[in-house]
């Protein structure tokens, strides 16, 4: 329909249309612009008498595809390009054929990969889309235009090779003179997975689930064919439940082979396992651990784990930190959750110097009045070989046990608990017991390390060190659920950015130095 030369749909104007009488107005508005020597053609007004660059939309150009006309010298981009220049890939080659369609070429892809990573920037449509539009990544891409699946496809099919990379770029950062050596601190963050917290289930909760299915798959195979349940609609519910039936039937299997009831296993992630949080709340997650070097923040090893922060992982990462560089920290800095009589041997055995507070350090620094239950540090020993507690009262042997981790501690027992004015401060039991570990000569030692000048000093840098990388992941990057599932893929999303985390402290430290060395 029209209404005053304007085509309606709805009620809603779209489109104009000239009508006879707008096209007669337009031409003798045009005879008397003319006639008075004025014109309302815009390519006949005359502005040749202005200062003012040729300006033509229908003119062809050309774009050179260099730095010098995308990018500044010193831009990030022009850094990791050179970095990425001297790194050896033949292992990235060697995976290709040499048969077929040519591939895009790896060091291409691993520059448009990483970079965007340091931009924060992680999801493939993302990179394509900044690849087609942004300048600086048109320079790394030299004008090819990768899509999102081929991007997707390059990162999945090379996050076993990070490794390799990650420990090339350490060693560049140490031939940079960017590694101290002096302290390195680690510690460990936690990720929530790609999946949702409603889908971990226990053994329990599985069958549950899976008798509903049955019955409603049962219910299905009678249904009979009407004007408002085709048979079309039965057959693709028939697919969506028997696709939930063997994932379920999976999940069962995986569950009754670990033996435990209370475990809880994801349906849309099984290798995320549920973890407690700082916040409180538990969620499918993945925990990340980083050892940092001090001097300019340079991350020398990782490692994710499928649980909390251990103290095995401890070794392992200081180990793996002197595999990558080449030389051992003088002193290593950690939060409770990585020390264990265990470990305290395994540390007087070591060039390093540790730092490392057991789980009642801050507790044991507290009076005994400030305390809500007397710990251990406030029972004392006599000479023959019996305790003191609190309360005078004398606690003697009652056996030797074997600990956990293989070690030997000896259990002793107050004689009389009885009308002791300070038992509820004690124990709930009848007698107070304590287990005093033949190793406890060494956790002493680490506490009066901790609490000397050195120590303090040296343990506060810790957190400003190791914490504030964390943030960065979460608050800056914005990086606080993965993207990827599976164990292995969560592993290699957190190298990567790593990885990138190393070339942005290249950046910021010794870009110049990397351009001046092209």
């Amino acid at each position: 329909m029209k209404t005053g030369g304007i085509k309606v749909s709805a009620g809603v104007p779209e489109l104009i249309e000239l009508t006879e009488e707008m096209r007669q107005a337009m031409d003798d508005a045009r005879k008397r612009a003319e006639s008075t020597g004025a014109s309302i053609i815009y390519d006949e007004i005359k502005d040749a008498s202005h200062n003012f660059r040729d300006y033509d939309q229908s003119q062809t150009f050309f774009i050179t595809v260099s730095k010098a006309g995308f990018i500044e010298d010193t831009h990030p981009a022009a850094i990791i390009d050179r970095i990425i220049e001297g790194l050896n890939l033949e292992f990235l080659y060697d995976e290709y054929s040499d048969e077929g369609n040519p591939a895009y070429h790896p060091k291409m892809m691993l520059k448009v990969l990483f970079y965007a990573y340091y931009c924060r920037i992680m999801t493939s449509r993302t990179i394509w889309n900044n690849v087609i539009n942004r300048c600086d990544f048109i320079f790394l891409s030299a004008g090819q235009v990768p899509n999102f699946r081929t991007i997707n496809s390059f990162r999945l099919r090379h996050l076993k090779n990070l490794p390799n990379l990650f420990a090339q770029i350490v060693m560049l950062c140490k031939e940079l003179d960017m590694i101290g050596f002096e302290h390195m601190a680690i510690d460990g963050e936690k990720i929530q997975a790609n999946a949702n917290f409603r889908n971990s289930k226990n053994i329990t909760q599985v069958k549950g689930e899976l008798e509903k299915v049955e019955k409603g798959m049962q219910k299905l195979l009678t249904q009979e064919v009407n004007e408002h349940i085709s048979e079309a609609k039965i057959d693709k519910r028939k697919k969506a439940l028997q696709k939930k039936m063997n994932k379920l039937k999976g999940l069962q299997k995986q569950l009754e082979e670990i033996g435990d009831e209370k475990k809880r296993l994801n349906t849309t992630d099984p290798d995320a396992p549920v973890m407690r949080r700082k916040d409180g709340t538990s969620r499918p997650a993945y925990n990340h651990q980083t050892a940092r070097d001090e001097k300019c923040g340079v991350v020398t090893a990782v490692n994710t784990t499928l649980s909390g922060d251990k103290p095995e992982d401890l070794i392992s990462l200081v180990e793996q930190s002197i595999e990558n560089t080449g030389e051992h920290h003088d002193k290593v800095t950690a939060d409770s959750g990585f020390q264990s009589y265990a470990n305290l041997e395994k540390m007087e055995e070591r060039p390093e110097d540790f730092y490392i507070p057991d789980t009642r350090f801050m507790e044991s620094l507290k009076k005994a009045e400030e305390q809500k239950k007397f710990g251990q540090e406030q029972f004392l020993k006599n000479e023959d070989d019996t305790y003191q507690c609190p309360n005078g009262r004398t606690m003697k042997y009652k056996q030797t046990v074997t600990t956990p981790d293989g070690g030997t501690a000896i259990v002793y027992e107050c004689e009389d608990c009885q009308n002791c004015p300070l038992k509820l401060k004690c124990t709930k039991s009848t007698t107070r017991r304590i287990t005093i570990d033949t190793r406890e000569p060494l956790r002493e030692k680490m506490r009066e390390k901790l609490k000397s000048d050195e120590g303090r000093e040296t343990y506060m840098k810790r957190q400003g060190l190791i914490e504030s990388i964390h943030g960065d992941d979460q608050k800056n990057g914005g990086w606080i659920q993965h993207l990827l599932r599976q164990h292995s893929k969560a592993k290699g999303e957190f190298m990567l950015l790593r990885i990138v985390h190393n070339l942005r402290c290249i950046v910021q430290n010794r870009g110049e130095e990397v351009l001046a060395y092209g």
